[in-house]
């Protein structure tokens, strides 16, 4: 429950949000649920706003503004809560089966990243192809590792 210019708001996270993130957050870099993971994973206090924004349960065109959800989530202190405040919104997006299923699914795009630069390592003769697609494959197993080490933390 959000209290945004004096009413209440319930959140879902579900398909509605999920494709909120599609539509309104993607960028020509990220898809949006996957940007939004990223961010909160960061520490990005505007993934807090946009968290919350996107799982208002009201129509499109009644969705209050970002700079609203803001100054909400400003005077009920969750931005004084530091990782406590990503740890929350993380565990209200995790009660949610379509959320955790897009996370499931994030996870494994993270670990096929791993996957193709083995398998593109395992191929390459050539050896300053080699000595590149080895820096490619410490890339994936280092950003694996990082995702997972900062989930479970906002896990914990």
């Amino acid at each position: 429950m959000l209290k945004i210019n004096g009413k209440e708001y319930d959140l879902k996270f579900g398909y509605t949000f999920a494709d909120r993130l599609t539509k309104d957050y993607s960028t020509d870099e990220a898809e949006g649920f996957r940007r939004l993971i990223g961010q909160i994973v960061d520490g990005d206090p505007r993934a807090l706003v946009i968290g919350y924004r996107f799982a208002l349960d009201v129509p499109a065109k009644s969705l209050p503004s970002a700079k609203e959800v803001a100054e909400a989530l400003e005077d009920n202190g969750t931005f004084t809560k530091g990782d406590e405040a990503f740890k929350g919104l993380f565990k209200e997006m995790q009660k949610c089966g379509f959320f955790k299923m897009n996370l499931d699914y994030y996870l494994s795009s993270v670990k096929s990243q791993v996957k193709s630069a083995k398998e593109a390592l395992s191929a390459i003769t050539n050896k300053n192809d080699k000595q590149a697609a080895q820096v490619s494959l410490k890339q994936a197993e280092a950003m694996e590792k990082e995702m997972k080490d900062r989930l479970k933390k906002l896990e914990a």
